[in-house]
């Protein structure tokens, strides 16, 4: 069973200090709340356990225990969702996802909330050595990033909070590349003072900073940034591809007993005391692993070319993928359902797991400094698609370091757009379900493209506006009056 980690010290502390608030008994809103961080924070532990809270955030369903991982999947190309995640391309979110999306939007404003308490308060803080101020303000400013880029994947430019401005809340939307400038810029501050190593699972190290900021620098078009940031992630050396040689092999990568990996960046860590839930939607019985499950999202083996084109001698296609052929939920559907199989939790108690939340990987790091090195460049080089091959050959448990018969070529991906159709392959075959396929199609301009190719929809036309941003929350225009409900919604709503 997976060691009891940095999530019990997150649910202790916050559960000691916010316990008066009572938030997790309240449904969420987002009329102005804050956290009283002056009767807390006098030293460095009692920093750390104003941060705890921030953590204790992320944990929820409403943010990587369930939604923002399988809400997001419900308008991806390889993906179709059931009952509340039934999303269409045509009309955006249904009614239920529109309310998982507002929790998700009020779960990500909290992280933000605690973490400008933090920054406007910690200069005070007596006794902090300089290393000690700059690690805790370099984790507070990366985690405070992370949520801005949530709402930025989802909602688009937003109503933009800092420790200087926190106190007046009515504020309109930031225009989204002025907020991902920002997230680059605290996450150059963040790689700069977090250490290389933490002791913790879970909590951020520079490289996690330099992922973010490289990140945000793709949305930005800052090639050489981003080249640079992703790019200091493998010189590092810190980061290697979990070796497999069967499917089953996986299970060292997404199993409910990993502790950490070799590939494991930043994670929202999971264990048996704080679960997740994103594992059970994705499930439905019979399966041979937990006999159970909500089928909120499936997928179709013949229907989809997604998946009809995955090579299932493709280690991966036969760790993530379940032909389900004997459910009445799913046949009445399609005859040719896949549920998802890549969190498997076999000892897992009613509808939660200790599968991790893998934010960012290694494979990540490739993939996405692939695709930077070779804008950065004006055309992909051997280096760009060696980061490529790395990946690839893992997928079919060869060795990772040296030329394979069934790698990519350079001749076959000569071209910024042939390289750009293998580099989307292999990340829809390596972070399926992850909850990152959505926003890498939309930050490309290629969701409605990429509908049609996937079989989801018949034009390109059929991708309506509603598709591309979910619904600013109504609890935010009630409490916002620098918000107007009619001109500042996204589109479609």
């Amino acid at each position: 069973m997976k060691k009891i980690l940095y999530t019990l010290s997150v649910i202790f502390a916050a559960t000691l200090m916010f316990s008066s608030c009572s938030e997790d008994m309240e449904i969420l809103q987002e009329h102005p709340k804050q956290a009283d961080a002056a009767s807390f924070m006098t030293n460095y532990k009692s920093v750390q356990a104003e941060i705890n809270a921030i953590y204790h955030q992320m944990h929820r369903l409403e943010a990587y225990g369930r939604y923002l991982i399988v809400l997001t999947e419900s308008l991806s190309d390889y993906c179709y969702g059931r009952g509340n995640y039934a999303s269409s391309y045509e009309t955006g979110l249904t009614s239920g996802a529109i309310n998982f999306a507002r929790d998700a939007w009020a779960v990500q404003y909290r992280c933000i909330r605690f973490a400008n308490d933090i920054m406007r308060q910690i200069d005070g803080v007596e006794n902090l050595t300089k290393t000690q101020y700059k690690e805790l303000t370099g984790e507070v400013r990366f985690l405070r990033a992370l949520a801005y880029s949530q709402l930025l994947k989802y909602w688009g430019g937003v109503p933009f909070f800092t420790e200087e401005n926190m106190d007046d809340f009515n504020k309109p939307r930031t225009e989204a590349n002025v907020i991902w400038q920002y997230i680059e810029d605290e996450c150059a501050y963040a790689y700069s003072n977090l250490p290389a190593t933490v002791a913790n699972a879970g909590r951020p190290t520079k490289y996690a900073a330099a992922m973010l900021k490289g990140e945000a620098a793709l949305y930005l078009q800052h090639w050489a940034v981003a080249q640079d940031a992703f790019e200091s992630v493998i010189n590092s050396k810190k980061y290697s591809l979990v070796k497999v040689s069967t499917a089953d092999d996986f299970l060292k990568v997404y199993g409910p007993d990993v502790v950490t990996t070799s590939e494991e960046i930043f994670y929202v860590k999971y264990n048996r005391d704080r679960a997740d839930e994103f594992f059970w939607m994705y499930l439905c019985s019979p399966n041979p692993v937990r006999n159970t499950g909500a089928l909120g999202i499936y997928t179709d083996q013949v229907k989809n070319t997604v998946i009809a084109g995955w090579d299932p001698n493709d280690l991966r296609y036969k760790w993530s993928l379940y032909r389900q052929s004997a459910n009445g939920t799913l046949n009445a559907l399609t005859d040719n359902g896949m549920i998802c199989f890549k969190y498997r939790d076999p000892e897992a108690t009613g509808s939660t797991s200790a599968c991790d939340n893998p934010v960012y990987r290694y494979a990540d790091a490739l993939l996405y400094a692939a695709e930077a090195r070779a804008k950065a460049l004006g055309a992909p080089d051997e280096t760009a698609l060696k980061y490529v091959n790395i990946v690839h050959r893992r997928a079919y448990g060869l060795g990772m370091n040296s030329a394979q018969p069934n790698d990519y070529t350079l001749a076959a991906n000569s071209t910024i757009d042939a390289f750009m159709e293998t580099i989307l392959k292999e990340r829809v075959y390596e972070t399926c379900f992850e909850g990152k396929r959505y926003a890498d199609l939309k930050r490309l301009g290629k969701l409605a493209e990429y509908a049609k190719k996937a079989g989801r929809v018949a034009d390109e036309s059929d991708v309506k506006d509603a598709a591309y941003w979910w619904p600013i929350p109504t609890n935010e225009y009630n409490y916002n009056d620098a918000l107007d409900p009619t001109t500042d919604q996204n589109p479609g709503y």
